[in-house]
């Protein structure tokens, strides 16, 4: 069985998780459970970075220690996690002693390499990015990302040449698809064209991180440390079983933010460690609200552990999935959250499994229907669009084109319940046409299970809870096509997405 590892960023430990947090985390663990039901070995990391001198800052503030502060923001992502049903193989920490292990490692590859030297850095430094940016980088004075001052900073340590991968990086980002999608894969070759420089690997006046090596005063610099989090993950150095189970990475999907980091920085350090490359990168967009950046300033934060209790996790989920075209920016609205749960879960998807379980469960449906019994057009229309819906679905899974994948998914459904109105079961029964009714009806319930078997990644409680109800068992790989003639009891219940107002 061929394993697939994905990750998400390991999010920084200096507030409660946010709408950004939430989206990216939810992209992936989409497609770790499409690949499991399709029967895959797949391993889905995600976490927490925990050191750095912001972190030291913001603990001080709260009178807290910085492990104390860590420890109970590592618990806040946990617990929206559980809420949004994210079903993660691993929670990495970066304070963990398994972490330091794999971190050290990494930093002793890159010492063997001949790759480190001392230096002296002089410049602008972000606190919140853990950055340091050169003049032309900046945005006046302020950081390019954050919009605020840097600080003057002066110190020696340790160095990276990163200058010494330019053309390898080169080559990797022009010509492969290690870097997605193609606007972002644009912007590194940007950065490529200015010529990379040599980056500052540890840090002085940090005492929050891991030491480096025979250098007690000095920490590794805190990117260093995050990256090497997608080792930790896996059993990098301990477990070296594992480790090659998993390793290369397949995807890191991340913010387009910290393309740079993950694009150029990550792979460097790889092949400085002579270790192999993940096979892409793929960064999304970022969200605004109503037109309008997102943020604690202009007061219009949107917490997501709220609105998965106001909606349910399934509503978040979908919404986040189907609306915004993963990879480019995208604006949250209330009013349209709300039109597309109604339209979309309530009237179109909840609506196909009433009327599919309130006819199923009659005891005259539960026989299949005669062989003798032909299909007619609207059969097969109905079977070819699942056919269709299989190879779309896989396609645009494959390329994170999960709203793609969604809105395949939708038009199915769509399809489902034209059927069940062209058909008009409720008029095959009133004239005594039993053996076309069973034929219909084994149609009906069948399109029904099978979308909630493709709605299973996407929204994990009403697709199972459906799937239960139709089949009788939850969604499992292997019973991903249209199979009519065996489905056994049918059960209905109460709607799975009441309508919103």
């Amino acid at each position: 069985m061929t394993a697939y590892y994905l990750t998400t960023p390991i999010y920084y430990a200096n507030d409660v998780p946010h709408i950004g947090h939430a989206y990216t985390t939810i992209a992936a663990d989409a497609v770790a459970r499409f690949r499991r039901l399709h029967g895959q070995d797949v391993f889905l990391l995600t976490g927490t970075d925990e050191h750095g001198v912001n972190i030291e800052r913001i603990a001080a503030e709260r009178g807290l220690s910085p492990q104390q502060h860590v420890d109970r923001l590592a618990a806040s992502f946990r617990d929206l996690w559980a809420q949004l049903d994210i079903s993660y193989d691993r929670f990495v920490r970066t304070t963990e002693p398994a972490h330091e292990r794999a971190a050290l490692e990494l930093w002793r590859r890159l010492q063997s390499s001949g790759d480190l030297y001392r230096g002296v850095y002089e410049g602008a430094y972000c606190s919140r990015c853990e950055a340091y940016y050169q003049r032309d980088e900046l945005v006046g004075a302020d950081c390019p990302v954050h919009r605020l001052p840097c600080e003057q900073v002066q110190e020696e340590n340790w160095f990276f040449r990163l200058s010494r991968y330019q053309d390898t990086l080169e080559r990797l980002v022009r010509e492969t698809d290690f870097v997605q999608p193609e606007s972002r894969r644009n912007e590194v070759l940007g950065v490529l064209a200015q010529g990379l420089r040599d980056f500052s690997i540890s840090r002085r006046q940090v005492r929050w991180g891991i030491a480096v090596p025979d250098a007690p005063d000095e920490v590794l610099y805190v990117w260093v440390d995050a990256l090497a989090n997608y080792l930790t993950g896996v059993g990098f150095p301990d477990d070296q079983s594992t480790f090659e189970r998993y390793w290369p990475a397949d995807v890191h999907i991340v913010g387009k933010e910290i393309i740079r980091f993950h694009c150029l920085y990550w792979p460097a350090l790889l092949l400085s460690a002579g270790l192999p490359l993940p096979r892409r990168v793929f960064a999304h967009g970022w969200l605004t609200r109503e037109g309008h950046k997102i943020s604690k300033t202009t007061g219009n934060v949107i917490d997501p552990a709220a609105l998965t209790r106001d909606f349910g996790a399934d509503a978040v989920r979908y919404y986040f999935l189907r609306a915004i075209p993963f990879g480019q920016d995208g604006d949250i609205q209330h009013a349209s959250f709300v039109a597309r749960y109604n339209a979309d879960l309530a009237n179109d998807f909840g609506n196909l499994v009433q009327r599919a379980t309130r006819l199923g469960s009659r005891d005259r449906c539960l026989q299949p229907p005669p062989e003798s019994e032909p299909l007619g057009p609207a059969e097969e229309e109905l079977r070819e669009h699942a056919r269709e819906l299989s190879v779309r679905v896989g396609a645009t899974v494959e390329a994170l084109a999960l709203h793609e994948a969604v809105t395949a998914i939708s038009a199915f459904v769509g399809q489902a319940n034209r059927y069940i109105e062209i058909t008009a079961p409720w008029n095959l029964a009133k004239q005594g046409a039993s053996d076309r009714l069973e034929r219909v009806l084994d149609h009906v319930v069948e399109a029904a299970r099978l979308a909630a078997w493709y709605y299973a990644p996407i929204i994990p409680r009403a697709a199972t809870a459906a799937h239960q109800r139709l089949a009788g068992t939850p969604p499992s790989p292997g019973h991903g096509t249209f199979e009519t003639g065996g489905r056994g009891t049918v059960v209905f219940g109460p709607p799975l997405f009441p309508r919103r107002e």
